[in-house]
């Protein structure tokens, strides 16, 4: 960028007023140009930029209208009207990145301001609630959280922090210009540490074949980031391996990415080829965490306790919640308009859903998987995986042409699997798939 770049400053400046102007002075002394826009929920400080007055123009309100309302309120309407003279401000070319200096509710209202800029704007959030769960304030957006020392005050300690936030945020918006790459379509991929090998297999065979793959973690804001890739059009087709988000949504694990998830490429019409990887577990932080009613039920078939580490505790889901799971997920292919395929291996969903050991597969044992259980009928698959099958045979429309289901008598990381699904997608991108495809491979079950 040969020009200096427009950085918007934004704050609550009845209360951090010194803090802002002095970090809008580091970014002008880093070679940007600041815009200071003024959040403030109590009173009009009268010198900034953009003052409240001007956000408020936005959405139809005055200063005095807004705060005479509680924080709360007041908060909630002075931030629309910054989300849209943000927008407007990078319409015009005027805004090159953003930086915010706050508490908890100065970082609130910034961060959601941040949140609406796309993807590739630099933000910066400077913030004590940094050092805490920052999901509330980062969501699905590329925010970067810093600590800065103290809640407020200018100090040697907390001018140098200011003064290098103010440096980080010029240098982010004149970035080096980067060599010419191929713009090649993106494959949308989920993936978790038990279908690993899965991912990674797919992953290649699409990357061979030129197309990039974006591999997110499925750990709650990844699959709420996937939707929203797939909604704002980065997204040519999914390979919607690991699903686990969704039994953590309607079984009370920590990794849940809330009810919209395996929703935005059947409303946009976009191939999509979906595994249940990992939906043999419902995820928890430390031991302590989980519910005394699951701990109690360990000893029942597949409901084993798996301590991944000191911060992370899995339970195995019942055959009753795979059914419940397999509901949820039918319906929601049910209502896909694009092409469509679910892909169920009937011997194991993850790396904990074994029956011995192996570590190509993802478990080094020692025994099985700590929530393998075995179908009584057959023995070589998943007890939960015929009751989830269960699931999809009342609930799935069998008369939708854009949709198939493939009942895979393989483990979910085995080869042979992650092939299957590659070479599904790989048709619907081309064209030339149709429902029934694969159906003929020796090791495909009858659905």
């Amino acid at each position: 960028m040969d020009r200096k770049p427009n950085i918007l400053v934004a704050g609550i400046l009845d209360t951090k007023g010194q803090e802002i102007k002095f970090l809008a002075e580091r970014v002008k002394a880093a070679g940007g140009i600041p815009m200071i826009m003024e959040l403030s929920v109590g009173k009009e400080v009268g010198w900034a930029d953009i003052s409240v007055s001007t956000v408020l123009q936005e959405v139809g309100k005055t200063a005095d209208e807004v705060f005479s309302l509680d924080r709360g309120k007041a908060s909630d309407i002075i931030v629309e009207g910054a989300k849209r003279v943000a927008a407007k401000l990078l319409d015009e070319g005027k805004l090159d990145g953003m930086i915010a200096y706050g508490g908890s509710m100065g970082a609130s209202m910034a961060t959601s301001v941040m949140q609406s800029l796309p993807i590739g704007v630099p933000k910066m959030m400077l913030t004590t609630m940094a050092s805490g769960d920052v999901r509330p304030y980062v969501g699905t957006s590329d925010i970067c959280m810093m600590y800065p020392i103290a809640e407020a005050g200018l100090n040697k300690v907390t001018r140098t922090i200011l003064n290098n936030a103010a440096g980080a945020v010029v240098g982010m918006a004149t970035p080096p210009e980067m060599e010419t790459a191929d713009d090649r379509p993106l494959i949308g991929c989920m993936m978790f540490g038990v279908t690993t090998p899965c991912v990674l297999r797919a992953s290649k065979y699409f990357e061979t074949r030129n197309y990039d793959v974006l591999i997110n973690h499925a750990v709650g804001s990844g699959g709420r980031s996937l939707e929203e890739l797939i909604r704002d059009g980065y997204i040519v087709g999914v390979l919607d391996i690991t699903t686990h988000e969704i039994g953590d949504y309607l079984l009370g694990g920590v990794l849940s990415a809330g009810p919209d998830r395996l929703t935005a490429a059947g409303e946009m019409g976009i191939p999509q080829v979906i595994a249940p990887g990992g939906l043999d577990l419902i995820n928890f932080g430390p031991k302590d965490t989980v519910p005394e009613r699951l701990l109690k039920e360990t000893d029942q078939p597949g409901r084993g306790l798996y301590v991944h580490n000191p911060t992370v505790t899995c339970i195995g889901v019942s055959t009753e919640e795979a059914y419940r799971i397999g509901e949820h997920i039918a319906n929601k292919l049910n209502a896909a308009k694009g092409p469509t395929a679910i892909c169920v291996p009937m011997r194991g969903w993850g790396a904990c859903d074994l029956p011995a050991p192996n570590k190509d597969l993802g478990w080094a044992g020692p025994g099985p998987g700590p929530v393998w259980a075995s179908d009584p009928d057959h023995p070589e698959w998943s007890l939960r995986a015929g009751y989830f099958v269960s699931a999809l045979r009342k609930v799935i429309d069998r008369n939708k042409p854009n949709l198939d289901v493939l009942l895979v008598d393989k483990h979910l990381n085995e080869p042979e699997f992650a092939d299957l699904m590659s070479e599904l997608l790989e048709e619907m991108l081309n064209g030339t798939w149709k429902k029934g495809s694969h159906q003929d491979l020796p090791y495909i079950v009858e659905f």
